[in-house]
């Protein structure tokens, strides 16, 4: 049996066929807003009950307990806004639309969702970023996406018409099923935005030891430049799945959002998902959802620690290959020097296989740097 979602119940605001038709036959006649990637993500994980107990887009009190208190009006903890502030650039008739109204979200000229609208208010996109992201700074790459949105904030439930992620992710609904399946009980989820490296890979084994199952759950939507594409990531991870991992105990999918680099209120916000999805622990290490030095690497660690969210979070310090030990260790089980230890960030990881470079036996898997050396055009694009 998984865990509950938050809140106790799964939301399922996907239209049914007969009332998607209803909607598409319609079309002509009603309003619009054309929406960014974000907006579109969003509104479909609202749909499917990704972000249970969200039913819609935030109302002025919830958008404002989160960013006061981390507290929708409710009471539940939640740290990231999930709000609609569409362009005015793409959406000229934009104050046409009024409380009450039901228009249609359009992604790529393509209705996806529609929106019942209950409230209207002003944006102040200044103070979301500093309550939010903890700066003003555009070098922060949320906060310079950020300058790009609506002044009005458009609040309510949606209706989903039609999907925006690939075939090959899974609904809330669909993991719990799978996991009830292979009767886990117990499931860990581990959040990533990169390929797999040796590190990475220690601490799953670690969290494995102590749960039924891994639920390997990456996030493919919309990454920041530098980032890795999804193709890589899912790529990677399936050849470690495939060749290392045992199949009975470990799962992958994709998870298509945007990422929100806000550090330990992204790392809440991502637990919070993973218990939707099913899980009953989430794995919370160095600088989970962080950025640049914008954060406290170890402030989520801080952050679980006085939080019950239902999910219960497996705490660990940063891995890394220690010479002397000649295996994976923490500052926790190795008392050697730094000049012992072997230790490559990601973002060495990406500019060593642009300059083609092999990064060491034990930071990464020879076979996967192999894997990601057709991806340097891209990764080359990023790093500009």
């Amino acid at each position: 049996m998984t865990a509950l979602p938050y809140g106790g119940t799964l939301v399922n605001r996907v239209l049914s066929d007969a009332a998607r038709r209803e909607i598409l036959a319609g079309i002509d006649d009603r309003k619009t807003i054309a929406i960014d990637t974000q907006g579109a993500l969003d509104a479909e994980k609202i749909a499917i009950g990704a972000f249970s107990p969200l039913t819609g887009f935030m109302g002025e009190a919830d958008y404002s307990g989160v960013l006061a208190r981390s507290r929708l009006k409710n009471g539940l903890t939640w740290t990231i806004p999930i709000i609609l502030a569409p362009r005015i650039a793409e959406n000229p008739g934009l104050g046409d639309i009024h409380v009450g109204d039901s228009p249609v979200l359009l992604y790529h000229g393509e209705p996806i969702a529609v929106l019942h609208v209950e409230e209207k208010f002003p944006f102040d996109k200044t103070e979301f970023a500093r309550r939010v992201y903890g700066t003003t700074e555009d070098a922060h790459p949320d906060v310079k996406k950020l300058r790009n949105a609506g002044d009005t904030i458009f609040s309510g439930p949606i209706d989903l018409i039609n999907r925006v992620s690939g075939a090959d992710e899974l609904t809330p609904e669909e993991t719990r099923k799978e996991f009830d399946r292979r009767g886990w009980e117990t499931v860990v989820a581990f959040q990533t935005r990169n390929p797999p490296h040796v590190a990475h890979e220690y601490i799953q084994r670690c969290a494995l030891e102590q749960v039924d199952g891994l639920f390997i759950h990456p996030v493919v939507g919309e990454l920041k430049k530098d980032d890795f594409p999804a193709e890589a990531v899912i790529e990677s991870y399936q050849y470690l799945v495939d060749h290392y991992y045992p199949k009975s105990r470990v799962f992958l999918a994709p998870l298509a959002i945007s990422m929100r680099y806000a550090g330990p209120r992204a790392a809440v916000f991502l637990a919070i998902i993973r218990k939707n999805y099913g899980c009953t622990h989430f794995i919370v290490g160095r600088d989970i959802a962080g950025v640049g030095n914008y954060y406290d690497p170890y402030g989520a660690h801080a952050l679980f620690r006085n939080l019950d969210l239902g999910i219960e979070a497996m705490l660990f310090r940063e891995s890394y290959y220690c010479r002397k030990c000649r295996s994976m260790v923490t500052e926790k089980t190795c008392g050697h020097p730094e000049s012992d230890h072997s230790r490559v960030s990601m973002t060495q990881i990406r500019k060593m296989i642009v300059a083609g470079e092999q990064p060491p036996i034990e930071v990464m898997r020879p076979e996967l740097a192999d894997l990601l050396v057709k991806y340097r055009p891209y990764l080359e694009a990023g790093l500009k």
